[in-house]
């Protein structure tokens, strides 16, 4: 009986371990590409009276859209209508557009290089669907003159599933 369950065991053991090296044959491992608009984006240059956003996404992109499961990054550039304007904070989060799948929080930290860039690492999950949208929404605050002023906006694009 013992030797019986042992077997077992040690089948259960390595049948699962199979899944793993297979998905790691079909997932290339990839250094994260540059910052990039995506074909499937709904805007990538939004114009304010305060300034000009500019979001770009890096990661594992397959035409035009982001492949679901793997971290990708989002990157906010903001340059600023005077020089007293300040891009201040940023909060965000995703929500699927064709198919809810409850928000997820985004992220964002100053830029390496610049004051008024910020950047997320986030991921998306997978659905039955091959391709879904999903929805970036963004509020972030700009220092106008001593006075801090909330803007909202939504950008849309694609995911691709593995």
């Amino acid at each position: 009986m013992i030797k019986i369950a042992i077997v077992i065991l040690f089948t259960f053991n390595i049948l699962a371990c199979e899944p793993v090296q297979l998905a790691s044959k079909k997932i290339k491992k990839q250094p994260n590409k540059a910052f990039v608009c995506l074909s499937s984006q709904s805007q990538c240059d939004i114009n304010f009276e305060f300034g000009h956003l500019n979001v770009q996404f890096s990661g594992q992109v397959e035409q035009g859209r982001i492949k679901t499961e793997l971290p990708f990054q989002i990157q906010l550039k903001f340059e600023a209508a005077k020089q007293s304007h300040q891009f201040k904070n940023v909060t965000g989060y995703l929500e699927g557009k064709s198919m809810f799948m409850g928000k997820v929080p985004v992220f964002f930290q100053l830029g390496e290089r610049e004051k008024n860039s910020r950047v997320a690492e986030t991921l998306l999950a997978s659905c039955s669907e091959d391709i879904m949208t999903w929805r970036l929404w963004l509020q972030f605050e700009t220092v106008i003159t001593d006075k801090i002023k909330q803007q909202s906006i939504f950008i849309d694009f694609e995911s691709k599933r593995l």
